[in-house]
């Protein structure tokens, strides 16, 4: 597989854990969830794969923009996904935005999430990244 192609399905399966669809099967999102995934989310708290999948099951899915794009290879078989997230819950408030990073790593070409954290980043909905090639 090339680069590029690596590229666009890490792409796809980061938005596809993002914005999953109410009938998006849970064994389908697991599976790219490796067993020994972690979360740091914005409030400071660690979620491991079980309490992930749980809140994905659970959670209503406010609307979320994956801005700003970052895909850097760390080996062949290892990605690290940098981005800005909008994410809104309804017409009312206001965007929320954080930097969001993703660590994926390939399992005999099958992909799987092994980290993900997010960081607040206040009222840089419309902010481009000075360091981001």
């Amino acid at each position: 597989m090339t680069s590029r192609e690596s590229q666009h399905i890490l792409r796809v399966f980061e938005e596809r854990l993002l914005n999953r669809a109410d009938d998006e099967s849970e064994p389908r999102l697991a599976a790219l969830i490796a067993d020994d995934f972690f979360e740091v989310c914005s409030s400071g708290r660690l979620y491991d794969r079980t309490e992930t999948l749980a809140r994905m099951a659970r959670d209503t899915q406010p609307r979320l923009t994956l801005t700003d794009l970052q895909i850097r290879f760390l080996a062949p078989d290892v990605a690290l996904l940098v981005y800005l997230l909008i994410m809104t819950k309804d017409q009312e408030d206001a965007p929320a935005s954080s930097w969001r990073s993703s660590l994926w790593k390939s399992h005999h070409g099958r992909w799987q999430i092994h980290f993900h954290q997010a960081t607040p980043a206040p009222d840089l909905e419309k902010y481009v990244s000075p360091f981001l090639p």
